[in-house]
């Protein structure tokens, strides 16, 4: 169980750095025209993408393994 609470961790972690780079896109270019996979937001963008790839297949297996 102590696995799955890092799991979900981990997957909320990758939420905020998701969440973070869609605000420094948002404020020089306004909604509508932010641009979260380049400028100074794509470090944070690309990131979050890697951790939700690494974080969620053992996520998803887990979840699909204890569902049947």
């Amino acid at each position: 169980m102590e696995l799955w609470g890092a799991l979900i961790a981990v997957a909320l972690g990758a939420l905020a750095m998701f969440l973070r780079s869609a605000v420094l896109a948002v404020r020089p270019d306004g909604f509508g025209r932010g641009r979260l996979h380049r400028g100074a937001a794509a470090p944070w963008f690309w990131g979050a993408n890697a951790v939700v790839v690494i974080d969620g297949v053992p996520l998803f297996g887990w979840a699909y393994l204890l569902d049947h």
